[in-house]
């Protein structure tokens, strides 16, 4: 800083990012040498001189007069200027068609001293001030052309007339860059969002209702479509549980028949076992028995004792019938001949059996030659019916006076007895199917003797 004798008549305490509404920094009265140094401020500052007639002389940096121009042409005071550009915001309401209603305008200004002479020249020392009534001056005729609501015209045509006008802060000797930004007022403002608040919300629920009328559509054809396919599912259910019926009933009925032909079989097949059966047992024992060894050939034995048992029995049955009739006297001669007969024709058949395979002489003076007939179910071991001597004899003792013994009978050929060849059954045993009974008469007892 320069060394003066007396302080200035003002001074600024200003740096360099200090915010300054008024450029000029400090302000000194000189005396013919007061001014005494080269240095007498920064260097990006301006000087203005003023002159003892009231002119003034400009300094820009970094020129500076010397100590003999200063005394030579008697400078009275000096101003020492800031060039620097300084930036500046403020909000001015601006008038609209309707008194009751102001336009709220956002300025940014940029301003910076370009001729400082001018300047100090001018006297002011408020340059946003300055700026802002100039703007101002030349936008309220505009503004009164609008309403409030068409802010947004209003500030087109600001912008378009300004720039068609001096700069600001030319008289001045300002550069001034600005912008203005033109709004509704506060209360207008709130009014208007109020507003679009009930039209965004107005709109959502229009919106939400016109989705929710497209969800319930779309809901709606999605539930006629499950609904169709439900019913053709249903329906193609319905086709497979008839033909599922339909094929159950048609099985039900062919097990049915099924059922009734197997019980027409078996009752066909029972009444042949019916009619086998009886055949069988119409014709006699020996036939049953050989039925049952048919079936059951480890049965053997038993049916050889069960045969050897009845046939016993039989003949001791006959045996003591024909004893009771032959020496008995309830009945007369002529009754008995036709019983006598016949048991003299059982004894010559009993006299006729014996064992196969063991012979025996029925006379002493010819042999037999009458070939014994194989027993059905009897064995070579097999003894003869056990049957008491003395009745043979007793027999042959009371029958030898009235007629003479009848030769044994013929075996019967082997295509006549049926499948054993010349087997006779027993007498009273039942026949064996295809044979003949032996005729037997007086010739054929005359061969045989007691």
């Amino acid at each position: 800083m320069p060394d003066f004798h007396r302080p200035p008549d003002w001074d600024q305490p200003a740096d360099r990012h200090t915010s300054l509404i008024d450029p000029v920094i400090t302000v000194r009265q000189l005396s013919r040498f007061g001014f005494a140094r080269k240095a007498l401020t920064r260097i990006d500052h301006a000087l203005v001189f003023t002159t003892a007639r009231g002119g003034y002389e400009a300094y820009l940096p970094p020129l500076r007069p010397s100590r003999g121009e200063a005394a030579a042409k008697r400078y009275t005071s000096v101003y020492e200027v800031d060039m620097g550009v300084h930036p500046h915001q403020a909000e001015i309401a601006l008038p609209s068609d309707n008194d009751a209603f102001e336009f709220l305008a956002a300025v940014d200004l940029s301003w910076q001293v370009v001729a400082p002479a001018d300047f100090v020249r001018s006297g002011h020392r408020n340059v946003p001030t300055l700026l802002l009534g100039e703007l101002q001056q030349a936008a309220r005729d505009i503004t009164r052309r609008f309403a409030i609501h068409d802010s947004a015209r209003a500030e087109r045509q600001l912008l378009h007339a300004l720039s068609g006008q001096a700069p600001l802060g030319t008289s001045a000797g300002l550069q001034v860059l600005w912008t203005l930004r033109l709004r509704r007022d506060q209360q207008n403002i709130d009014h208007h969002r109020r507003l679009q608040s009930i039209d965004h919300d107005a709109a959502e629920r229009i919106r939400t209702e016109q989705q929710g009328i497209a969800y319930d559509i779309e809901l709606n054809r999605r539930t006629r479509k499950q609904d169709e396919l439900q019913a053709g599912r249903a329906t193609e259910y319905g086709r497979l549980d008839h033909e599922l019926a339909l094929r159950r009933q048609a099985w039900q009925q062919e097990q049915a028949q099924l059922r009734a032909r197997h019980d027409a079989e078996l009752r066909q097949l029972e009444a042949e076992k019916i009619t086998f059966y009886q055949g069988y047992l119409e014709q006699g024992g020996v036939v049953a028995w050989s039925m049952h060894l048919a079936k059951n050939p480890q049965d053997s034995r038993l049916v050889v004792d069960s045969m050897r048992e009845d046939q016993l029995r039989l003949i001791l049955a006959e045996v003591e019938l024909a004893r009771e009739l032959l020496s008995g006297d309830s009945a007369e001669s002529y009754e008995l001949e036709g019983p006598k007969r016949r048991a003299l024709d059982f004894m010559y058949e009993i006299f006729s059996q014996h064992v196969s395979g063991i012979s025996r002489d029925l006379s002493p003076s010819r042999p037999s030659t009458t070939p014994s007939p194989p027993e059905s179910g009897l064995t070579e071991t097999d003894p003869s019916p056990d049957i008491p001597r003395s009745v043979h004899a007793n027999k042959g003792a009371e029958e030898a006076p009235d007629q003479a013994p009848a030769p044994a009978p013929a075996p019967a050929p082997a295509e006549q007895t049926g499948g054993f060849p010349g087997w006779q059954p027993p007498p009273g045993y039942g026949s064996q199917p295809g044979a003949q009974p032996p005729q037997r008469g007086s010739e054929e007892r005359e061969g045989l003797a007691p």
